[in-house]
């Protein structure tokens, strides 16, 4: 053979990796990186209730200025996501309704240092009044799947409980380890990454509605049971953001914007 032939790689190859969730994981990662966040590629932590040990397939973390008003930095912000990335293969359907704005405020006010009635607050992602506030409640996958292993299901599953169990560690971007000023606060989202929307569609939960294709990246709103740390019962309310990949873009500003405006509240407490 002659150094310098090359060997045609078979297209099984080159479909397997062009569709395979892999390949999209890595993408995904890539984007974060080169977007200026710290990831950590498939962590693993203790799923509590099972006694088993399980992976995210990302945590991307970044840091914020905390300034005083005479523009001295005086701390940080963190941000973390936790983040599944889901090649979407199949058809499915979300049911929306309007959001339990009272345990969304109540959630945006457990982390960080928003408070009820603030005008940061209302802008707040999670809260957000201003616009459209339906979120998703149900879904179905166009699969002969159990329920319990729809890909959906699986990736709030599996985001929600690496983001309880993981939430306590410490933040690990490196610059925050050099730096001689601490944390203020560390804001954590749990994130589903969708390689497309094009194949998810929404109806309405409480009236009857035609299909209509998600075109822009949307939340979904759910009651969380497990197991903590201590291994007490717990019940949380959570919103998952899902992005579909080319709008990851306008994702991340509007986390800037949530994390801009915890800046300005930690300075003045």
């Amino acid at each position: 053979m002659q150094g310098d032939e090359v060997m045609a790689v078979p297209d099984e190859i080159t479909k397997l990796i062009k569709n395979s969730g892999n390949n999209f994981h890595a993408k995904v990662a890539r984007w974060f990186s080169t977007n200026g966040w710290h990831i950590v590629v498939s962590p693993y932590y203790m799923d509590q209730a099972q006694n088993k040990a399980r992976e995210i397939d990302l945590v991307a973390e970044k840091l914020w200025p905390v300034k005083d008003r005479f523009k001295n930095q005086m701390g940080h912000i963190a941000v973390r996501l936790f983040i599944e990335c889901k090649y979407v293969s199949q058809h499915s359907v979300f049911w929306f309704a309007e959001k339990d704005h009272e345990s969304a405020q109540d959630l945006v006010c457990s982390t960080g240092p928003f408070q009820p009635n603030n005008k940061y607050t209302d802008k707040h992602h999670h809260y957000l009044l201003a616009q459209n506030s339906k979120v998703a409640k149900l879904f179905a996958t166009s699969t002969n799947k159990a329920p319990e292993n729809d890909p959906f299901y699986k990736a709030l599953n599996q985001v929600l409980s690496a983001m309880v169990s993981m939430r306590g560690l410490p933040v690990s971007v490196p610059e925050l380890k050099k730096s001689q000023m601490g944390l203020q606060a560390i804001m954590q989202f749990p994130v589903v990454v969708c390689n497309s929307l094009d194949k998810i569609y929404s109806v309405d939960f409480y009236t009857e509605s035609e299909p209509k294709p998600i075109k822009e990246n949307f939340q979904l709103e759910v009651r969380y049971a497990y197991i903590d740390r201590q291994g007490k019962r717990r019940n949380e309310y959570f919103l998952l953001d899902f992005v579909e990949f080319s709008q990851l873009e306008k994702f991340v500003a509007v986390i800037d914007e949530d994390a801009k405006a915890a800046a300005i509240l930690a300075s003045t407490n």
